[in-house]
């Protein structure tokens, strides 16, 4: 598999020419569907790869997978990284290339964890309280693990504010364990 670094480089191509013909959105939800469809789908994988077939009876498989025809961008890019032996890109294509769109919009993706889901209200507060904290539009992700026991994590980049009982309490067992 490669790198994230190595697939940012080919999306953020691809991301350009989709801007330049007013595609981004269309490229982002033809590359989720192609993402969880490589995920489920090794045959998929394998046509794209084939050597023997031709890259028009390629973009018409794909179509019918996708339900339309890829645009432009995506062609471009499925051209490109069959040339290089770079299909792996597209596994992790959509989320790559979401990242890139958050980065090129001002956006910062907070990932949070509950032991139970947030209403649209506490959503919203939390929202406005990271984007004060951080300096930047904030989205929400959220969802919801059991084991947490109560509180919140939350994951923006690189940056984790655990707040979480269970996280508390693995810390407090750290300093006794280091004592």
């Amino acid at each position: 598999m490669i790198g994230r670094s190595v697939a940012r480089r080919y999306l953020a191509a691809a991301m350009q020419a989709a801007d330049r013909v007013g595609a981004r959105d269309a490229l982002g939800a033809q590359l989720g569907t192609l993402q969880h469809l490589l995920g489920s789908s090794p045959r998929l994988r394998r046509l794209l790869g084939h050597p023997s077939m031709s890259l028009d009876d390629k973009f018409e498989a794909l179509g019918k997978v996708l339900g339309r025809p890829p645009v432009e961008p995506l062609r471009r890019l499925i051209a490109v990284l069959v040339d290089n032996d770079r299909l792996d890109v597209l596994e992790m294509g959509a989320d790559v290339y979401r990242q890139l769109v958050d980065e090129a919009d001002g956006v910062l993706r907070a990932f949070v964890t509950t032991v139970a889901p947030m209403g649209d209200e506490q959503s919203n507060r939390l929202a406005t309280a990271l984007s004060g904290w951080l300096g930047g539009d904030v989205v929400i992700e959220a969802r919801v693990d059991r084991e947490l026991l109560g509180g919140i994590a939350v994951r923006v980049g690189d940056r984790v504010l655990d707040a979480s009982l269970q996280g508390r309490l693995e810390r407090i067992r750290a300093r006794m364990v280091a004592r």
